[in-house]
């Protein structure tokens, strides 16, 4: 099973994995991109959130200070807003309903790791770090 599969899985995964740290960068770029729309352009940050996030309503709204782990497991509904400096870190599915709104420098997270520090060290050390 590869990481990425141990991951999508809900199971003890490395971080470090080439495959995983794709998956990172895809939103950390995707992220970035949201960052440099203009701020009043609200179909460009639609259209931006639409290809980040797994699932969206109609009508999103998300404000700048933006961050997430994934971004494809992220699932929102219809009039879904989040304030400044939200991060959702979805390593796991977000499911968030209709007519949600998130106040400012809210984390929900679903990130999890190794308990035990030998095998964090372990999962690292398999992986050449």
């Amino acid at each position: 099973m590869t990481e990425l599969e141990k991951l999508k899985a809900g199971l003890e995964y490395c971080f470090f994995d080439e495959e995983v740290e794709l998956s990172k960068k895809r939103a950390v770029v995707g992220c970035d991109r949201f960052s440099r729309v203009d701020p009043l352009d609200f179909k460009k940050q639609t259209e931006v959130l639409k290809e980040l996030f797994g699932s969206t309503g109609e009508r999103v709204s998300v404000q700048l200070g933006f961050n997430c782990d994934n971004g494809k497991n992220i699932h929102v509904g219809e009039e879904f807003s989040a304030n400044y400096n939200v991060t959702i870190l979805d390593i796991a599915p977000v499911h968030i309903g209709d007519y949600c709104m998130i106040g400012p420098n809210v984390l929900i997270t679903t990130v999890g790791h190794p308990h035990s520090p030998m095998k964090r060290r372990n999962k690292i050390a398999q992986h050449g770090r």
